[in-house]
């Protein structure tokens, strides 16, 4: 430490004994203020990360400085490092840092934002710029509804119709809006325009040849009522400021309300209407979309997805309730609930029998009858049937159900049983979770369908991290166990160097080894090390973004030496400007990649729309002797919504580009896509069709006569069950689908006609826990599973390696043979996905992993790309259901793929596109980001303040998302190096509006099944009163009014939440909102995970932070010189 300065030292330890820590020093100056912050020795060679901190003459903060690895000081301040200058010599720029331009004014708006590296420093042009303004006359088209209240049996809603305004000649007003515009680095615009309650009325962009807006519509109540997409406003303008019925069906996003502000009726463009009904405390219970109001769903009658909660509004059980009466009397049913009016489910010794399983709750919450129950949750205690729990999980204690003698504490609080039962039977897959005495999950214990099992064990080190997971699986109790075994090793810091891999009693497999540079990113990872000598050698290389660069560089022949497999990826640095214009936002201009089959360099150059919507990839072979230029290029175009107009694809062929499809999607009803034709005359690619296309109530297609399949069923997750194939065009027969009520996919069966026997034969693929099986009849035995860096070959007994891009698609899979790394295949795809035809290797040694773009599974039988919630057309570049998330992306069509942003990010699990920042860069990468203790610096702090600033400029129109899913599915891989939070907290976030397809954590204990911290305002003890107290104190002083406590948070367009802010006032003068929540905060200095928690959720539903004012105190160090740190 340095005696004479002022500092706060936290420490973690990462042992018992802290002989291994993560240690920070954050010195401040004579103001108080952080100057210098010193992670101590968190380099891999032992040296600090420092990271200085500096001020402009106003005391504002503007420069965000990368960290610098330097010569450890033991803790102790480098007094030298007081600005940018050490950072900009290591990293070798002039501007090692992010900058923010304020405005000169009391209100220190930003109006630009520049990153680190000279492309985009403060003078280039190539940053983030916003511009504060009033609207003009004849911008803003001026949106009204009436809204009527409609009331059955004492059931209230809104109705709401919709015009355009016949005032000031359709538009607002000048002047009666604010309006920011946010400019990307590559120049282009969002603008958003707000009005005085701080809605948002509309956000503008424009694809480079039109304004693309979506308009927001609150009704009278100031509940959303309508979302119009860019499309339905072309259409609106067109038809003479007219809004048709038809357009609002086809096109946008309708809701309705109750008398206390809930949203009990939704429409989507594409599906039919949605209704929700809820109990007193505000908890949705069931829910129906229009093919439940049919009897043409897999439960063959009418009714409703059903929803019950304990007295913690935790989920105890989900199912069906068949019913076929409307939502205003099931609404007024639960009205008049009386004898349980809280409508909670209580545990009993005394279980109900239904769908062949008891039940061990008290079926008092409504509905009591009629029921299918597809998932059960346990709590607190385990079940009567559980296994007894183990005394020790690998030499750690696990936690009793009860208290005695030995123990302070039990498994009250936590799941202690999961049960989901299959779509099409009464079988269960049975999941019991222990505990140790930590409450952090060390074993889960799984009972599947077939009567087998899938058991796993985990040993934790001192933090959490797995150090050792076991893995025994059975398909049936007769058959052979397998187990898996895996093992990490950990740095200094946590990162893992080694992970290591077994299979039975085989010898165990280094998979990987890694190593990381200075700063925290991986640099190099030795694949296959099973004799000392590694198959592969993979190199990474960053930008000063922390952007990834390549993977075995193959235009740098020291780097691609001895590789299979290389890719570069150029941004703002393209080799032909003309060919792929640079991009500064993190698109990708061009991407690079060679393999040693073949040792040719391809090419695909990007042009982008000024929505970054994708519309050249131009291929080239640029050291080819006859390059054959556009081989596999795709072109496209698209409409308002993104959905593409015409799409044209080539071909290699006799060193010619040959145009395989000329597509024009020629009809479309809203966003659902009628016909497609082909002006190619080639039937490689899509073929030749036209035939007409037919959706169901819920938006998904039905039938692909194009495609030879005459129909498609699906269950209520909007999954496909069965695929009909057209007879006497196909040999194929159908392929039925099962999965479980949480939508994890278990078994698909395949029925072709045998042209030599002329009998139909049926294929079975079975899926359980990452353990995939193949065959038919009784010959079906288990093919492979998993791993972090590919998969394990059961079969033939041997590990496969894969090689994956940026998008994760598997682009080349080697083994070890002799000691030699040998190619097992290689894929290569067009950007929307298609698999590459003539140039592509065809010698797989595993003929059943068809896993390959993005890392998806490819069914060979309807050539779909299968992702977690939806299935695409890699032809068509769409997919063929309505986006389950389509509620938080209504500028953009629910079918589309991915955004059409290919060069943004990738797709994730058929929701949602998640830009590259958003994971490791390199796919292959399974544990870098999750598992680091000091992570790459673009993902530090460094970068938060200015996140934090760009997000609030611009607030994203918020949405509440009620899903009718009744679960998200559990992970299918065999083992991770991380515990996961299960499916049921998912449910519950689903349910309260917070859908999310993953939750990672390192303890449970502090995310318990997705209980929400301070529910409903509850107020804590004295200290927390104190708080609140002195928070009133200090906004009176600063001029604030109105100010209130335990105030309920309510999005945007009023909706409300189940979270409370402590104290919010007012200030009279600006009409300035100020929120300050009162929680525990860490060593550190920072919300605890919880208040974090609640922070990050109030910030979601409303777009702005409130400020984190702690209760508890920190005991600072004193240094020898007697100063106290602020």
């Amino acid at each position: 430490m340095s005696p004479t300065e002022n500092y706060i030292q936290s420490i973690t330890c990462l042992n018992e004994d802290c002989t291994r820590k993560s240690e920070a020093v954050t010195y401040y100056d004579g103001l108080g203020r952080p100057k210098q912050i010193v992670n101590v020795k968190a380099t891999t060679t032992g040296k600090d990360l420092v990271t200085p901190i500096t001020y402009d003459g106003f005391g504002r903060r503007t420069k965000e400085i990368l960290p610098t690895p330097l010569s450890t000081l033991n803790s102790a301040i480098h007094s030298g490092v007081t600005n940018e200058s050490t950072a900009n010599s290591y990293y070798g720029v002039s501007n090692a840092y992010a900058e923010k331009e304020l405005e000169n004014s009391p209100l220190d708006r930003v109006l630009q934002l520049a990153q680190a590296g000279d492309s985009w420093k403060m003078s280039s042009s190539h940053t983030e710029k916003i511009k504060y303004e009033a609207n003009n006359a004849n911008e803003v088209l001026g949106f009204v509804t009436n809204t009527t209240i409609n009331t059955v049996n004492n059931v209230t809603n809104t109705l709401s119709t919709l015009t355009v305004t016949s005032e000031n000649n359709g538009y607002y007003k000048a002047a009666t809006l604010y309006k920011t515009t946010v400019t990307d680095e590559d120049g282009n615009p969002v603008i958003q325009f707000k009005n005085g309650r701080g809605q948002i009325l509309l956000i503008r962009k424009n694809d480079g040849n039109q304004d693309i807006d979506t308009y927001y519509v609150y009704n009278e109540y100031n509940h959303k009522a309508f979302v119009i997409p860019p499309k339905a406003i072309k259409l609106i303008k067109s038809n003479g400021n007219v809004v048709t019925q038809d357009i609002l069906d086809d096109l946008c996003y309708q809701y309705r309300y109750d008398g206390r502000n809930r949203e009990v009726e939704k429409k989507i463009p594409g599906k039919g209407w949605q209704y929700i009904v809820y109990d007193k405390q505000d908890r949705p219970v069931l829910a129906q979309d229009a093919v439940l109001r049919t009897v043409n769903n897999n439960f063959n009658t009418k009714g409703w997805l059903f929803t019950k909660y304990d007295e913690f509004s935790r989920v105890v059980y989900t199912g069906f309730f068949a019913n076929t009466a409307t939502r205003q009397a099931m609404q007024g049913a639960l009205n008049n609930m009386s004898a349980n009016a809280g409508n909670n489910e209580k545990r009993s010794r005394i279980p109900f029998n239904l769908q062949g399983i008891d039940i061990y709750y008290d079926k008092q919450a409504f509905p009591t009858g009629s029921m299918t129950v597809l998932t059960l949750n346990y709590y607190d205690t385990y079940p009567v049937e559980a296994p007894a729990i183990p005394a020790t999980v690998l030499g750690q204690y696990t936690l009793p159900q009860t208290l005695n003698a030995n123990n302070d504490a039990t498994t009250n609080s936590l799941q202690t049983a999961s049960y989901v039962k299959n779509i099409d039977d009464n079988n269960w897959t049975k999941t019991y979770t222990y505990y140790d005495s930590r409450a952090r999950p060390v074993a889960l214990k799984t009972i599947n369908h077939l009567g087998g099992y899938t058991n796993k064990e985990f040993k934790l080190d001192f933090t959490g991290l797995v150090e050792e997971s076991y893995t025994y699986h059975k398909k049936t109790t007769n058959d052979v166990e397998v187990k898996v075994k895996e093992r990490f090793v950990y740095d200094n810091q946590n990162r893992v160097l080694k992970q290591y891999h077994q299979v039975d009693n085989l010898q165990e497999e280094l998979l990987a080894e890694n190593t990381y540079n200075e700063i925290g990113q991986q640099i190099n990872k030795k694949t296959g090390n099973t004799t000392g000598t590694p198959l592969q050698s993979i190199d990474y290389t960053y930008n000063i973004r922390g952007w990834l660069t390549s993977i075995n560089n193959p235009n740098n022949p020291a780097s691609f030496n001895n590789k299979l497999f290389g890719i570069e990826l150029k941004y703002d640095n393209p080799a032909s400007s003309s060919f792929a214009p640079a991009k500064y936002n993190g698109s990708i201009s061009e991407f690079d990649w060679k393999t040693a089959n073949g040792n040719t360099l391809r090419r695909y150059g990007y042009k982008y729309d000024r929505l970054d919507r994708l519309t050249d990839a131009s291929y080239l072979e640029p050291l080819a002797t006859v390059p054959v230029t556009n081989g596999y290029g795709e072109f496209l175009t698209y409409d308002e919504n993104g959905n593409i107009k015409s799409l044209k694809r080539y071909q290699s062929y006799n060193n010619t580009a040959m145009l395989i499809d000329d597509l024009i999607y020629s009809n479309y009803k809203g966003n659902q896509l009628l016909n497609v034709t082909d002006n190619s005359s080639n039937n490689l690619g899509y073929p030749t069709g036209g035939n007409t296309i037919a959706y169901d109530l819920n938006g998904n297609m039905i039938n692909h006569v194009d495609k030879e399949i005459s129909n498609i069923s699906y269950n209520f997750l909007n999954l496909p069950n069965k695929v009909t194939f057209q007879q006497g065009t196909s040999f194929n027969s159908d392929v039925v689908f099962s999965y479980r009520a949480d939508g994890v996919k278990l078994k698909k069966a395949f029925s072709y006609l045998n042209p030599r026997s002329g009998f139909i034969l049926t294929e079975d693929t079975d899926y359980l826990d990452g353990f995939q099986y193949f065959g038919q009849g009784s010959f079906n035995s288990l093919q492979f599973f998993p791993t972090s860096e590919g998969y394990y070959d059961y079969q033939k007994k041997r590990y496969v390696y894969n090689y994956s891009d940026i998008w994760g698609n598997v682009r080349l899979a080697y083994y070890n043979s002799n000691n030699t790394a040998t190619i097992d295949r290689e894929s290569n795809y067009y950007p929307f996905g298609l698999e590459y035809q003539g140039y592509n290797g065809t010698y797989t040694q595993t003929p059943n992993y068809t896993y390959g773009f993005q890392g998806q599974e490819r069914q060979k039988e309807t050539g779909w790309g299968s992702f977690k919630w939806r299935n695409n057309i890699p032809e068509l570049g769409r997919f063929f259901n309505v986006d389950p998330l389509a509620e938080k992306y209504t500028y953009n069509s629910p079918f589309a793929f991915q955004e059409n942003k290919i060069g943004l990010g990738r797709e994730l699990e058929g929701l949602e596109m998640t830009s590259f920042d958003m994971d490791s860069k390199d796919p292959n990468v399974k544990y870098m980001t999750e598992l680091d203790g000091v992570t790459n610096y673009r993902d530090s702090k460094n970068y938060q303040l200015f996140n934090e600033t760009r997000n609030s400029i611009l607030e994203p129109a918020i949405v509440t998302v009620y899903s009718i899913l009744p679960e998200i599915a559990i992970e299918e891989v065999v083992v991770t190096g991380l515990t996961k939070i299960g499916f049921f907290g998912r449910a519950w976030n689903a349910l309260k509006g917070v859908f999310k397809a993953e939750s990672e954590v390192s303890t449970i204990a502090e995310t318990t099944i997705g209980k929400v911290p301070n529910p409903y305002g509850k107020t804590g003890g004295p200290a927390h009163k104190a708080a609140v107290k002195e928070a009133e104190e200090e906004l009176k002083d600063a001029g604030f009014t109105s100010i209130k406590k335990e105030v309920m948070v309510r999005t945007p367009d009023g909706t409300k939440t189940k979270r409370f802010v402590d104290v919010e006032g007012t200030n009279p003068t600006t009409g300035e909102v100020k929120q300050i929540q009162v929680g525990k905060q860490t060593q550190k200095g920072k919300p605890i995970s919880r208040e974090r928690k609640a922070l990050d959720d109030i910030e979601g539903a409303t777009g702005v932070r409130p400020e984190f004012k702690p209760y508890n105190k920190i005991t600072p160090k004193v240094g020898d010189a007697g100063k106290i740190a602020p």
